[in-house]
């Protein structure tokens, strides 16, 4: 008896112990939940200012160095030498860079040597499509026009009885439609989660898709999230595909 009544307590720590644990690292994960995107938002935000801000800055001290070292080799380009590197030169050259392509974004001949621009980096072999795929990217996710994702919907995937989030890229009559002789058939693109970057394109009848009346934005968030972010519209849209009430 004696024995027995020695192991309780021990056996009582030991649970209190992992209890408490427990708790404790409950408490950690909620807080990291809560930190983890304003370090994600800081740490992106930092990267593009050390790649865009200080490497123009970077650049800039390079050139001076090497219009130093014109200067002093010939004799014709001494002026050169004369020139000084102000801290800040970089910073204020992207600043008057990005105004000053803003600016001829605005009008018609600043847009023709923009597009002209793009048309001689999309013929460049593996800059053409990574230049592409980040126009694309930008589209969906900083001006949300649809250019990419035209709209969101729910399709029978991998087979009936089971639903996924995707999105309509594509309504125009290509080779696909042509060789499956179904000239109603649309792209979708069907995504994975937790990384919405990589997914399976299939082509589908209009007829067995479910417009959702929700944002590329929202439903990104919902497929990122695994679910857990619920979109605050969640009607149905027929627009051309089947009722929601057609599948009950």
């Amino acid at each position: 008896m004696p024995k027995s009544n020695d192991r309780v307590p021990a056996r009582g720590v030991g649970q209190w112990l992992q209890q408490a644990w427990n708790q404790v690292w409950k408490y950690m994960v909620s807080g990291l939940l809560v930190w983890i995107p304003l370090i994600i938002s800081v740490w992106v935000a930092w990267l593009v200012f050390d790649k865009l801000v200080f490497g123009m800055e970077r650049l800039v001290r390079g050139l001076f160095g090497m219009f130093h070292d014109w200067g002093g080799r010939y004799p014709r380009f001494d002026f050169l030498s004369d020139w000084q590197y102000q801290d800040g030169t970089g910073f204020a050259l992207a600043l008057a860079l990005f105004l000053g392509t803003g600016v001829l974004a605005r009008y018609i001949v600043g847009r023709k040597i923009i597009n002209y621009g793009e048309r001689i980096l999309q013929r460049i072999p593996f800059i053409s499509r990574v230049y592409r795929a980040v126009q694309q990217i930008r589209d969906v996710f900083i001006t949300r026009e649809g250019a990419v994702f035209q709209k969101v919907c729910m399709v029978d995937y991998p087979r009936k009885g089971m639903a996924a989030v995707a999105f309509v890229t594509s309504r125009e009559h290509g080779v696909v439609q042509e060789v499956l002789g179904k000239p109603d058939y649309v792209a979708v693109f069907i995504p994975t989660t937790p990384n919405p970057t990589s997914g399976f394109l299939v082509y589908l009848p209009e007829t067995e898709i479910t417009v959702l009346d929700i944002s590329v934005e929202e439903a990104m968030k919902l497929i990122i999230s695994g679910g857990a972010y619920i979109p605050g519209n969640r009607s149905l849209e027929d627009d051309g595909g089947r009722e929601a009430g057609d599948s009950a």
